[in-house]
């Protein structure tokens, strides 16, 4: 079977489609991957057909300041609508003699393409977020934990407003295509059966949700050994440090947030292992007790933590779960909000600390509270226990095979 996987999105919109895309094509099946043009050279060394497909959006979110201004926002959703349009010129020669194509984060023209050629179409969510219900609000708003009736209003609002914005793009471009018009630019994405790809022991899908559902578990990427002779070094020199790592956030943001999270460190008691994702050096590099690293497994590392810090990715929360480490969430945008609120809620965590309101203070509060909190890091001992990765892997193997032959 011809599968085609399209995602469009950071490494953490990446990442699990590759996973998927391989093993899919350990049973047996002719696959390919179309995602942004920055991460061919990585699916192509994991020996995974790839297609480069839309801009180079790691290039888009390290030219803004930050992620979590009203100006960043508004940005944003002009390049969203700049890409949906884009999407109906581009699509079709990519998923062309497909028998299935499976969509994940920003592709919100895949199904309407799919459905023009009759091709078979579902969708990997990363998080049930995604998913209309009166438990949680609409992915952009920041508020949760808030009464169903709040939550309800905001799919409202976000309906409203999307059928001013993005559902009338769509609905231009399926006029093209000579579909029928849409109500809803999110529901048409997500289609009659989403996989859910996220561990119910931190996330479980909301009892009231419409569509049919199945809750695969996170799909992680096994990447390999990995050997850093000078991470090894660091690590026996002393206790185990804190990780600090904001994936998705622009690198300029990530340059400013250097300084707090040292500072939180030291006051807290420990050493830092900062995340990296550009070339200049910081002030702190040659420091005993901070060590900087870039696109180290998560998997080889996290174990090795006293705790992580992280913006909240679905990515980042699933591989620090099944490491059995604490979590400190500083979320800056979308479903990071959520995630943040999900790790408190789970005892995996203290309180998310918004990006906006970060301080050192703050910070170095919740890095002590994972150290001293026995409650905390038994939780997270636990629930590592319940995840199986790999059942979670052919778990979703089996739905997108079982795709084809759905009514």
């Amino acid at each position: 079977m011809k599968i085609v996987l399209v995602t469009f999105g950071s490494r953490g919109d990446v990442q699990p489609m590759l996973a998927l895309s391989l093993a899919l094509q350990s049973e047996g099946h002719d696959v390919l991957l179309a995602a942004p043009p920055e991460k061919g050279e990585w699916a192509q060394q994991l020996g995974c057909p790839f297609q480069a497909f839309g801009d180079n959006i790691t290039a888009f979110i390290d030219s803004m300041e930050d992620a979590h201004s009203i100006r960043s926002a508004i940005r944003f959703v002009w390049y969203l609508r700049k890409i949906l349009i884009s999407q109906f010129e581009i699509l079709p020669e990519i998923i062309a003699g497909a028998d299935l194509v499976v969509g994940a984060s920003l592709v919100g023209a895949l199904s309407s393409v799919a459905e023009s050629m009759g091709i078979r179409y579902r969708y990997v969510a990363f998080t049930p977020l995604l998913l209309r219900s009166s438990h949680h609000p609409f992915i952009a708003f920041k508020h949760q934990g808030f009464p169903a009736y709040y939550n309800r209003m905001t799919w409202r609002i976000a309906r409203i407003l999307d059928h001013l914005n993005l559902t009338s793009l769509l609905n231009k471009g399926r006029r093209q295509l000579g579909l029928c018009p849409v109500k809803d630019v999110w529901e048409t994405m997500l289609g009659p059966h989403v996989i859910v790809a996220s561990d119910k022991a931190v996330s479980e899908v909301a009892p009231d949700v419409v569509p049919t559902v199945t809750q695969t578990g996170y799909l992680h990427l096994d990447q390999g050994e990995a050997d850093l002779e000078e991470l090894d070094r660091f690590l026996d020199a002393g206790s185990p440090p804190v990780y600090a790592g904001f994936g998705s956030m622009p690198k300029k943001d990530q340059d400013k947030n250097i300084p707090i999270i040292v500072e939180a460190a030291r006051s807290a008691g420990r050493r830092a292992i900062i995340a990296k994702f550009w070339e200049e050096p910081s002030r702190f590099s040659g420091s005993d007790d901070v060590f900087f690293i870039s696109k180290y497994p998560h998997l080889k590392l996290f174990p090795r933590m006293a705790g992580v810090i992280h913006h909240g990715g679905a990515g980042t929360v699933a591989a620090s779960a099944i490491s059995g480490v604490p979590q400190i969430v500083v979320p800056h945008i979308l479903d990071q909000y959520y995630w943040g609120n999900q790790v408190y809620r789970s005892n995996l965590g203290p309180k998310p600390i918004w990006r906006s309101r970060l301080t050192s203070q703050k910070l170095a509060t919740a890095i002590e509270e994972c150290l001293s909190n026995e409650f905390i890091r038994q939780k997270a001992t636990e629930i590592s226990k319940t995840i199986d990765r790999n059942e979670s892997l052919n778990r979703a193997v089996r739905e997108v095979v079982n795709a084809k032959n759905e009514n």
